[in-house]
């Protein structure tokens, strides 16, 4: 499957072995919905393309980047099961707000501990040559803090982790699902739940110990930040236009980021339409995303 525009170049971080690192984020897999801006009748066939593709392409590491499901209902963690158990792909995988048992949840989703028997306890630490890739869990909070909201934290005992395991590794990549960053337009939107609620003590501990870049989700718009001396990478959704994959090569040169399409022309067109005329949030996802594909490359 061929890549698409590049969507960044970083300077850092760099490499002298070349690493290829592929990330999957917001499939929100279900059978059960159809149509709205997440193309939920799309979902299955766009997460399975998301895999193939990572795997044609020999990424050395695949990211799951959170929501692999549409509202954590068990038979979706078995469609997203089945699907993966088509490849030969085996990921670093952490939970989306979507995938964690919420109070106002209509149906029994599987405790965090259950997600973590299916796809590995959290946090956890992936090496692939001289990248090491930190993994961390904002979806959910031992304190049950998490259970109302949309919204993420780290936490300090993760934070803690995360200092120790970025100060011993070579080229420390950080990966959440929530943001550590607003975006511009996000100044003023009704929604509060975009950032993860301890971003300023996550990024400082990532100043602090060399960590050069974080990726992220949930936003569901491919984009490029830094603040605070940290430069993050938020990654486009499988679900929603414009339906890619991010692909990132770490070599000598630094970092580069390409997107990688899911859909044919009709398809993206079909997303397209989907969010202009469904509800304001996708409405909103689709005119941000826009913008940036207008000026590609980004830069932070």
């Amino acid at each position: 499957m061929t890549a698409g525009p590049v969507l960044a170049r970083l300077d850092r971080p760099a490499t002298d072995e070349r690493v290829r690192i592929a990330v999957i984020a917001d499939p929100h897999v279900t059978e059960r919905e159809r149509g709205t801006w997440k193309c939920y009748h799309r979902t299955v066939e766009r997460f399975r393309a998301a895999l193939t593709a990572a795997d044609r392409r020999g990424a050395d590491a695949v990211v799951l980047a959170g929501d692999l499901t549409a509202d954590g209902r068990p038979e979706e963690f078995d469609i997203v099961d089945g699907v993966l158990g088509e490849t030969a792909v085996d990921p670093l995988v952490v939970p989306g707000n979507h995938d964690v048992p919420k109070t106002f949840d209509d149906h029994d989703t599987p405790a965090v501990a259950a997600f973590e028997d299916r796809y590995g306890s959290l946090p956890a630490t992936e090496t692939v040559g001289p990248v090491t890739l930190l993994a961390v869990d904002s979806a959910s909070d031992p304190g049950g803090r998490l259970r109302d909201t949309w919204g993420g934290a780290v936490g300090p005992a993760q934070r803690e982790w995360l200092a120790d395991r970025a100060a011993d590794a070579a080229v420390p990549i950080v990966l959440t699902h929530h943001p550590l960053t607003a975006l511009p337009e996000h100044d003023g939107y009704p929604w509060t739940n975009f950032q993860a609620g301890d971003r300023e003590a996550v990024r400082s501990v990532c100043r602090r110990h060399g960590v050069e870049l974080v990726v992220s989700a949930h936003h569901h718009v491919p984009a490029l930040a830094r603040h605070s001396g940290v430069t993050e990478l938020l990654s486009p959704a499988v679900c929603s236009f414009p339906q890619a994959t991010l692909e990132l090569v770490v070599g000598p040169e630094g970092t580069t980021v390409r997107l990688v399409p899911l859909a044919d022309r009709a398809g993206v067109e079909e997303a397209y339409h989907l969010a202009r005329g469904g509800k304001a949030l996708g409405r909103g996802i689709c005119t941000m995303t826009e913008a940036r594909l207008a000026r590609l490359p980004l830069s932070a």
